[in-house]
């Protein structure tokens, strides 16, 4: 009979901390994805994951929003990179797709160029690497990217920008080296 007790003791402090936390979480999330089902989803996620955790019973109120809206910013990124990841096509299946008009020098000419490409973005730290990936291969916002590199969003856009300009400086570099 006690072992019961204790569960229903449990079960109610996990409903409270649903109670308590879900509305705002839930408000969140829906800013977030595209649709009621998809943000319905990840509240489930997470609070699952709140349930495998004993971290959240010696917490504040704060303490458990904070770790809760942790939890939450991860399980959306991690959707984007899985949706992403089941909508990318090889780039070379890209290309036959959409160059279908282009003449063989022509697509000869892009290939390079996207080799070149290739081979200065490798040039950037791995940092540097994974912002571009997250930014422009998985589509994320700035305040996402943020959220998942734990980095304020307004550094993060500046790195961008230095990113970006020493991307163009390489790749023009090469560029040159290609013409002489």
């Amino acid at each position: 009979m006690q072992q019961l007790d204790a569960g229903e003791a449990q079960d109610g402090a996990e409903e409270t901390l649903y109670q308590r936390f879900a509305p705002t979480l839930f408000t969140y999330l829906y800013q977030q994805v595209t649709s009621l089902q998809d943000a319905e989803d990840l509240l489930l996620e997470v609070f699952l994951a709140a349930l495998r955790t004993d971290k959240l019973t010696g917490l504040s109120d704060d303490q458990q929003l904070a770790w809760l809206r942790r939890v939450a910013r991860n399980k959306v990124v991690d959707r984007y990179r899985r949706s992403s990841l089941l909508a990318t096509l090889p780039l070379e299946q890209v290309m036959e797709q959409e160059d279908s008009t282009l003449s063989p020098e022509q697509r000869a000419e892009q290939q390079e160029r996207y080799e070149r490409l290739y081979a200065v973005l490798k040039q950037l730290s791995p940092e540097q690497q994974e912002m571009i990936h997250l930014r422009y291969v998985l589509g994320l916002r700035f305040v996402d990217i943020a959220a998942y590199l734990d980095k304020p969003e307004g550094s993060l856009r500046k790195m961008m920008t230095r990113t970006l300009r020493q991307l163009r400086e390489l790749y023009e570099q090469k560029e040159r080296g290609k013409q002489q």
